[in-house]
């Protein structure tokens, strides 16, 4: 079994239809039962906050969140996501954070060249559908 770990880079890409390779390779994995698609609590909260400020419903987020199972946002992850040595972004350190304090043997999902930088410097496979 394959684990993916979906960061909300390409999660928005994929709601908001400015993506539509994003939006496939969502379909298509979780489709799947061979992989299994993860991402942070965070995510909820991301996806939240953008659909509000276009003006779209919140319960479009239930589109990609449906599909996925998510990681709480504990002191674990926390804690994990403030050792990181590299610079990345707080909601992407979170994000990386959920991924190490999980023990997840992930391929990192994401259309943030830092952020996957990052990820491939902490030994993680990386892959961004956006330019694939």
């Amino acid at each position: 079994m394959t684990i993916y770990y979906l960061d909300t880079s390409v999660a928005l890409r994929a709601l908001l239809g400015h993506s539509p390779s994003a939006a496939l390779w969502i379909d298509r994995t979780t489709a799947d039962h061979e992989h299994t698609v993860v991402s942070s609590r965070i995510l909820r909260t991301e996806l939240t906050r953008v659909l509000r400020r276009e003006g779209l419903p919140v319960a479009l987020r239930d589109e990609v969140l449906d599909v996925l199972s998510l990681v709480p946002v504990t002191e674990g992850v926390l804690a994990a996501a403030e050792a990181i040595e590299k610079h990345v972004k707080t909601l992407d350190a979170i994000h990386l954070g959920s991924v190490i304090a999980a023990g997840l043997d992930a391929t990192i999902v994401s259309h943030d060249a830092n952020l996957l930088a990052v990820a491939a410097h902490l030994g993680y496979r990386t892959l961004d559908p956006v330019r694939e």
